[in-house]
């Protein structure tokens, strides 16, 4: 069953508010100190300190990135593999290796999101069999918002 482009790029602006929000906290919390400060965290209530304000900086300059080249990226991927091949299993290996590939522009950082986007628009493709409406693709858009201004509001309560 072919999916109208319309279905497909609302999925990925789906995908896309997903995988902004599991970077972000992934990121902030296993990745490198920005910093390079690796004594300033004595617990982990420290560490989960400084990870929620990671997490907020990580996600204004990952969600541009994310929305817009990730999206693109994705669609053309997902578009090439349609043409290459009937086959849905194929597919999915074509779209990988085209997922990989354009995520290794910033190498092990954007390679992180790279998959995150393509494994959350394949769970999406696998369990959502209903269509998207517009409501629903702008409703996705307030998970990234909503953890953003939870970090805000937690980074201004507790200084």
């Amino acid at each position: 069953m072919q999916v109208s482009f319309k279905q497909m790029f609302m999925r990925k602006l789906i995908s896309a508010a997903i995988a902004t929000s599991l970077f972000s906290i992934l990121y902030a919390w296993f990745g490198p100190d920005p910093f390079g400060d690796k004594a300033r965290f004595y617990s982990l209530s420290d560490r989960l300190h400084e990870a929620i304000g990671y997490t907020m900086i990580y996600m204004m300059y990952a969600a541009p990135a994310i929305y817009i080249y990730g999206v693109i990226t994705s669609v053309i991927s997902e578009l090439i593999s349609r043409a290459a091949t009937s086959h849905q299993w194929l597919r999915l290996v074509i779209s990988a290796i085209l997922h990989i590939a354009f995520g290794l522009i910033l190498l092990y950082i954007s390679l992180l999101a790279a998959v995150l986007f393509f494994m959350a628009d394949t769970l999406l493709v696998l369990f959502r069999k209903k269509s998207y409406t517009i409501k629903y693709t702008l409703a996705s858009l307030l998970l990234p918002l909503t953890i953003w201004l939870a970090c805000l509001a937690y980074i201004h309560i507790m200084g």
